[in-house]
């Protein structure tokens, strides 16, 4: 079996654990406590979150309290990978700047081990404004400058397009002398000279949009690939998805396709247990305690509807989540739930073979790309 390891190596050296919590959506202060502690004591030593979401401030008494109290004996802020993101409506170099001041303080640490720049655009410009181009090359230099002053241990970009990141990555003279019309050549050459290429950049990620454009790029510049919606916000795994929250004006809510065909054989390979999906059909079954029982064949299924779908739900996150894991990425799955906290980063103890991975890539063919969250194409 190929080898994952439970921690990337960043092009600076710092260490970057594969598996993280993801904090989206996750506000209340007793459950942001509850989650970390559950991940913290389950393994996971990455956490992810973003001024956008407001619950820096929560996840920073969490971890606090965890710490002062050593509710996971013998950790230490030294084990902890941080991340946060900048909210679009402070790109530019002063507002970025502040922005991260304002995280530090949130989260009560000295650094944060990683910081993105959540989302190319800026908040109240429209999408063609080429203000967005100056205004997110202003950030990454307000980035670059905390990053050397050791408040950032790394940067990265996040919902970057190929274009974002060629710009940022193979133009940086041209980006930088953009941000700050009135620069002296000396000026110019210091700003092109000391760039910082993204240590990470995160963006959705998941069979029915698997960006290897993307992919290919950030591994020819060693940027370390992120992905978020690993799950396609739920839709991936569960067998009644419900329907697309209402969000802002970038997000997808047009109605969008669910679990993948290939799921229950894929289950049932991978995950050869007697409460495994085997059909939808339990005509032929005799239930013992309303759960699973099997066949005249000896294969079992399951006969309870709601065990069904938290059957599937598990076994089809595991199978996704390790799809990235074996493309190269960090995953960030987010859960509420004690269990499948637990479950989500038990990924390490199977593989997807080659012809299973080629069939789930299959699904993001050309035109038939799904995103579930943010599209971020036609930012300028």
């Amino acid at each position: 079996m190929t080898t994952i390891s439970r921690s990337y190596t960043l092009s600076n050296g710092v260490e970057m654990p594969s598996v993280g919590l993801g904090t989206y959506r996750v506000q209340d202060e007793e459950m942001i406590d509850a989650c970390i502690l559950e991940a913290l004591r389950s393994g996971y030593r990455l956490i992810d979150t973003a001024a956008v979401y407001r619950n820096e401030v929560a996840i920073g008494k969490s971890l606090k309290r965890i710490l002062e109290q050593n509710l996971v004996p013998g950790l230490t802020r030294q084990d902890i990978f941080l991340t946060s993101k900048l909210a679009p409506k402070d790109q530019g170099y002063e507002a970025c700047y502040q922005a991260v001041q304002a995280s530090l303080e949130n989260l009560q640490v000295d650094y944060i081990d990683l910081y993105l720049i959540h989302w190319p655009g800026t908040t109240k410009l429209k999408q063609s404004d080429p203000q967005n181009a100056i205004n997110r090359a202003g950030s990454w230099r307000a980035l670059e400058d905390l990053y050397h002053a050791k408040k950032l241990r790394a940067i990265g970009v996040s919902n970057y397009t190929l274009r974002h990141l060629t710009q940022l990555v193979d133009q940086p003279q041209s980006v930088a002398t953009a941000a700050t019309p009135g620069l002296t050549e000396t000026e110019q050459a210091s700003v092109a000279r000391t760039m910082v290429v993204p240590h990470v950049h995160q963006f959705e990620l998941h069979p029915r949009l698997l960006q290897m454009d993307l992919i290919q790029f950030c591994q020819q510049h060693r940027i370390q690939v992120q992905a978020y919606s690993s799950l396609g916000e739920g839709r991936l795994v569960s067998l009644t998805p419900s329907p697309p929250p209402e969000m802002d004006a970038h997000y997808n809510t047009a109605p969008m396709p669910g679990p993948l065909d290939i799921m229950p054989d894929l289950i049932r390979k991978y995950f050869p247990t007697p409460s495994n999906i085997a059909t939808t059909d339990v005509s032929s079954s005799m239930e013992v305690d309303g759960q699973a029982t099997s066949d005249p064949s000896g294969t079992f299924i399951i006969n309870d509807d709601a065990l069904r779908q938290k059957e599937y739900s598990k076994r089809a996150a595991q199978i996704l989540l390790r799809w990235g894991l074996q493309h190269g990425a960090v995953v960030i799955p987010k859960s509420t739930h004690p269990e499948r906290i637990r479950n989500n980063i038990d990924l390490f103890s199977f593989e997807i073979d080659q012809n299973d991975m080629i069939a789930l890539d299959a699904y993001s063919l050309p035109g038939e790309q799904t995103r579930y969250c943010w599209n971020p194409t036609d930012v300028f």
